[in-house]
């Protein structure tokens, strides 16, 4: 993030934030826009906050459209189980072949892209527990940026509590990644956690900015993040430090609502693949991120496989009464 934005342009983000009106957020956010300098030190800025004002656009679009017809079925799934995965991918990925093949899921198999049109869950046993699994509608390059229903489908992957990324082993597989976790950190959805973490709690008294430490400031002073944070006129503030701590991820939580997710990769269709080395490469490409190559044909206990990686991945921590 920029840490050089003119003091109007600062003054109008908060009035940004001050508001939960769709419309009214809207209108500031373009005010603010008009205020920031065009320059490559604030194209990621300008690329985040038009993403969100799309975002704006698409649900106040959304709302209108069930006025008129009537509260409509819910696009998003409601969580169960012991959490929710969000199993993402480009078209023709397999995911509709996995769901079905790893829950009670009664879902059509299609042979043709954007098979899925909305969210599917089926629920997912393991042990003792179960894991609510989502099949989400494809993701592609632009997704991030509203096409096919794109804004809906990350906000799912958002709200859930982990993601399942797959991709066809037979086809690009390494460019298919790349591309769902390029859209992913374009939402701001992060496959690995940061260094450190910000929360800003704002309160419309007093005049101070207390902080609670849990962690540290590695490229600046407290003073100089206090400064920072009145600079965009945040007069009155609770600031948690968790983490290893940068400025720059200090400006960044005054912007944006990033968030962790917990993730791993998996490729499908391992009994069609021809090339073996490719699944070493996907591991390269994804580490830390873990990879796994399957088949929903061969793969033996594959529930239970992939139910392990996710209760391992999710630290999942039984209470018996």
């Amino acid at each position: 993030m920029p840490a050089n934005l003119p003091a109007e342009a600062k003054a109008k983000w908060l009035e940004v934030t001050l508001t939960n009106n769709p419309e009214t957020k809207l209108k500031l956010m373009q005010e603010f826009m008009s205020l920031v300098p065009k320059h490559k030190g604030t194209e990621k800025l300008r690329a985040q906050v038009k993403r969100q004002m799309a975002g704006l656009r698409d649900d106040i679009e959304n709302r209108k459209k069930q006025a008129k017809l009537g509260r409509g079925e819910s696009y998003f799934i409601q969580k169960a189980g012991a959490a929710q995965v969000s199993l993402i991918g480009p078209p023709n990925s397999g995911k509709s072949s996995l769901l079905k093949a790893i829950t009670n899921a009664q879902v059509e198999v299609t042979p043709y892209p954007f098979g899925t049109r909305v969210p599917t869950p089926g629920m997912l046993p393991y042990e003792d527990i179960q894991f609510q699994i989502v099949e989400v509608p494809p993701i592609i390059e632009g997704s991030s940026d509203g096409k096919a229903e794109g804004f809906k489908n990350l906000s799912m992957a958002r709200n859930s509590d982990a993601l399942i990324i797959l991709v066809d082993l037979t086809d690009n597989p390494i460019e298919n990644i790349l591309m769902v976790l390029k859209e992913l950190d374009n939402s701001r959805i992060q496959t690995k956690e940061a260094s450190g973490k910000v929360e800003i709690q704002r309160r419309g008294h007093g005049r101070d900015i207390q902080y609670i430490w849990e962690g540290e400031l590695m490229d600046c002073t407290k003073e100089e993040v206090t400064a920072l944070l009145r600079e965009y006129k945040i007069r009155s503030a609770l600031v948690r430090i968790r983490g290893e701590v940068t400025l720059e991820i200090v400006e960044d939580s005054i912007f944006g609502n990033s968030v962790y997710k917990p993730t791993i990769c998996i490729g499908a269709k391992l009994d069609s693949l021809d090339n073996p080395n490719i699944v070493e490469e996907l591991k390269k490409t994804v580490n830390p991120l873990e990879f796994i190559a399957i088949s929903t044909m061969n793969s033996p206990n594959l529930s239970s496989v992939i139910g392990k990686k996710l209760f391992e991945l999710l630290d999942i921590t039984r209470i018996y009464t």
